[in-house]
């Protein structure tokens, strides 16, 4: 019993060992019918306050927040870990940006003095010098045949960086990408009572997620929205 539970405290660390690469989770909020967007991103928010509250406690229990240059674009998020109104905690941010597209203006480029931006990508010009010198971490990969990076190398190349526990915060493609590549651990879902229809950007692409392998770890109510955390088998 003392091992199960010493196991379940330190999960992320024996498999990242033994896989050498971080023990991936990744945060979805999603709609009744499982988009995690509107067609044009009109709206913010599909979930409530009480399930975003919960999500900056998913952030303080992971060492780094893994991202994509598009949802920079699209949402201009901060992510920082905001459990109390007064307090604001930066942990390290990884950005997959293929062509370098971040903008400089970004929330996150914001008090870079205070945290650790690395960005994957295959650019190397000007504003991966400047982005150099504002203090990110630069560091470039090779593009595939299909345009993308090998996420399986990259994900190794993350846990050489000395980060063994990531939360994914993105948007479907990635989730997709991931779930091919088998990079997936944990999945945190929070499912608004929002329908938003067939024009909206779908959690995961040409698929469902109880089409996934999923083992049900726990679930929670708040307020309108149920809360799943599932094991990828």
């Amino acid at each position: 019993m003392i091992k199960k539970k010493t196991y379940d405290l330190n999960k992320f660390f024996f498999k990242s060992i033994k896989k050498s690469q971080p023990f991936t989770k990744v945060k979805l909020a999603i709609s009744q019918d499982e988009k995690i967007a509107w067609h044009n991103y009109k709206s913010k928010w599909i979930s409530n306050e009480f399930s975003r509250q919960y999500g900056h406690k998913l952030r303080s229990t992971s060492q780094a927040i893994l991202t994509t240059s598009k949802t920079i674009i699209k949402d201009n998020p901060k992510l920082t870990v905001r459990l109390k109104k007064t307090n604001e905690i930066h942990i390290p941010i990884i950005v997959i940006d293929r062509y370098l597209k971040i903008p400089i203006s970004s929330k996150i480029l914001k008090d870079i003095s205070k945290k650790r931006i690395i960005i994957f990508t295959s650019k190397k010009n000007k504003k991966s010098r400047d982005l150099t010198k504002l203090g990110c971490e630069l560091v470039y990969f090779k593009l595939n045949k299909m345009n993308k990076f090998n996420l399986k190398n990259l994900f190794k190349k993350i846990y050489s960086l000395k980060i063994a526990d990531v939360l994914v915060e993105a948007g479907g493609i990635l989730f997709t990408d991931l779930i091919k590549n088998k990079l997936v651990d944990e999945l945190h879902i929070f499912r608004s009572n929002i329908y938003i229809g067939h024009k909206g950007k779908p959690a995961i692409l040409k698929n469902k997620i109880n089409d996934l392998k999923l083992s049900i770890q726990e679930k929670k109510i708040f307020k309108n929205d149920f809360y799943y955390k599932y094991n990828l088998i």
